[in-house]
């Protein structure tokens, strides 16, 4: 139908504009946050822009609803504006045609944000977290510079080197301070030269000092045991290896596995994705008929309040069903059928008032 492939066309142009809007702002402010990371040296700055593409993929399920409801909204304003929904119902393509077009429109869509957000985001989300925590692992040492104090193993240790060679894998000049965790004693390291090293199953990362003294006792005591030597490893933080997977990194089908709260709360989230493009668009075809004198951004505000409205319903719901507080078999359902039951209940009433144009002609005859 030709009607429909136009209409699709101006709300696939929207679409586009806004995704990538919501994508500019999503990876500038993802993007300032790694930075400020690896400028303290938390993780690897080799590994920033590939912290951001995985992050960005994990949550692209959560965005492209949004993009989608935004252009549905901008571009049926459009066709308010112009008149060209006055026209289309002259033709006899009235708000239901409209609106059962965009319905299988956005079920199309909704497919592709369930493929997102049950298979491809948890499988991002694992890659993401054990990249972070190698990123993390890595910048113990990339996170050294020259002519600064760096702390290691929550300030039990403290590095300082007074000049790091190009490569980055020698330093000169070397200063590290170890606390005993357990007493006062401590234990202070100068050493001329020192370069780090991975070791051991655990990839535990070390720092090995050479041509050095080692001084050990209590702060503020003449009693220190010194020591020379010529090689001597010190062990910083080791490779973070987590000790259970997150919940956005399970695969859905283990969440329905393991069960419990937590993973039906995280498994009903990800279910609640696809159902709320179908809501959004729905939504948006009800807010957004206006006249020429409101203009094409005269409900976007109302259209915004609905929306977090909807989206905040649904994290608490999620929130609730975490903390048992709501039966699993309840769930977020009817934040989507109150919502869902909202737009129909709008589009019913838009329908069966008389049409803009119509109205008009008759206050001018009047």
């Amino acid at each position: 139908m030709i009607v429909q492939r136009y209409l699709f066309r101006e709300v696939l142009q929207v679409f586009a504009a806004v995704l990538v809007i919501l994508l500019l702002i999503y990876m500038s402010s993802r993007f300032v946050r790694y930075l400020g990371q690896a400028a303290t040296g938390y993780i690897s700055s080799d590994l920033v822009v590939q912290l951001m593409v995985l992050n960005l993929t994990e949550n692209l399920s959560v965005l492209l609803p949004l993009a989608l409801y935004v252009a549905v909204l901008l571009a049926l304003g459009r066709l308010y504006r112009d008149s060209e929904i006055i026209a289309m119902s002259a033709g006899g393509i009235g708000l239901h045609q409209l609106a059962s077009a965009l319905f299988w429109f956005a079920s199309g869509f909704a497919l592709v944000v369930a493929v997102l957000s049950l298979y491809l985001a948890p499988v991002v989300a694992d890659w993401k977290q054990n990249l972070y925590e190698k990123a993390k692992g890595e910048a113990q040492i990339a996170g050294i510079q020259a002519g600064r104090f760096r702390e290691f193993g929550d300030g039990n240790r403290v590095v300082y080197v007074e000049h790091i060679a190009p490569d980055g894998r020698s330093m000169e000049n070397v200063f590290v301070q170890i606390r005993n965790k357990k007493g006062r004693k401590q234990n202070l390291l100068v050493a001329k030269k020192a370069y780090p090293t991975v070791q051991g199953q655990d990839q535990e990362r070390f720092m090995v000092l050479e041509d050095g003294y080692r001084y050990t006792g209590l702060p503020g005591d003449l009693d220190f045991v010194i020591t020379r030597f010529e090689r001597h490893a010190v062990r910083l933080d080791p490779i973070a290896r987590p000790g259970f997977r997150l919940l956005e990194a399970k695969t859905s089908l283990d969440l329905i596995r393991e069960g419990g709260s937590r993973n039906t709360a995280e498994l009903q989230w990800r279910l609640s994705l696809p159902v709320s493009v179908v809501v959004l668009c729905m939504l948006a075809v009800a807010m957004a008929r206006t006249n020429r004198r409101q203009g094409r951004y005269a409900r976007l505000l109302a259209a915004f309040v609905l929306y977090f409205l909807y989206n905040n319903g649904l994290s608490i719901a999620q929130k609730l069903i975490e903390r048992d507080d709501l039966t699993a078999l309840i769930g977020v359902w009817p934040v989507h059928l109150l919502f869902a039951l909202l737009a129909l209940g709008m589009l019913y009433h838009q329908s069966h008032n008389k049409p803009l144009g119509l109205a008009a002609r008759r206050r001018s005859h009047a």
